[in-house]
């Protein structure tokens, strides 16, 4: 089975998976190459079936899968490039576990831009601006997205869908948007 370059994940379980700091950060990390769970263990620095156990439980849900093996060890990678995270629907269990993803993906964006030169004063509030745009794009653009889960996507597919979808949801979001463009000190 070939690699796919966008994996549309709706099913709340899996998304739950990744709510959890250790198994998003092996998913990262199997991006570039695949890994054996030795490697991925000095990395975290984490004990070795710390990291069998996610890994396990990450194979299960379909996000990586053993390609070969190494010596005594499989070698792992993911099943797409990218993950589209979109919840089928918000509840109890969805809503925090898509809180934690949006808080993390807000701080991974500050420091993207932090490392592009941006000089950005005030890092909670961006994080924050950026968590609750993600968490407003994510509902207003889920029942779209849900009918795309299982197409598949290349990566300038995936550019111009998220695009489209910015700009159909645009009049909702514009308070963050201008939030935005302030802190990273934009001209309008």
């Amino acid at each position: 089975m070939d690699m796919k370059e966008v994996l549309i994940i709706t099913d709340p379980e899996k998304i739950k998976l990744l709510a959890d700091r250790t198994r998003l950060e092996i998913v990262n990390l199997l991006r570039e190459r695949p890994m054996a769970a030795s490697e991925l263990s000095i990395m975290l620095k984490k004990d070795v079936s710390t990291i069998y156990r996610h890994l396990n439980l990450l194979e299960s849900a379909g996000f990586i899968k053993a390609v070969r093996k190494e010596g005594n060890e499989k070698l792992y990678r993911r099943t797409a490039r990218i993950f589209l995270i979109a919840p089928s629907r918000e509840g109890d269990l969805v809503t925090p576990i898509m809180d934690v993803i949006h808080f993390q993906e807000a701080e991974t964006l500050y420091n993207l831009f932090t490392s592009a030169g941006f000089e950005i004063e005030d890092k909670d509030m961006f994080v924050e601006i950026i968590k609750t745009f993600l968490s407003n794009f994510e509902a207003l653009s889920r029942d779209l997205i849900k009918r795309l889960e299982g197409i598949d996507i290349n990566p300038v597919e995936f550019i111009h869908l998220m695009s489209l979808l910015v700009l159909i949801n645009s009049p909702k979001l514009q308070e963050e948007a201008k939030k935005l463009r302030g802190l990273l000190k934009l001209e309008d």
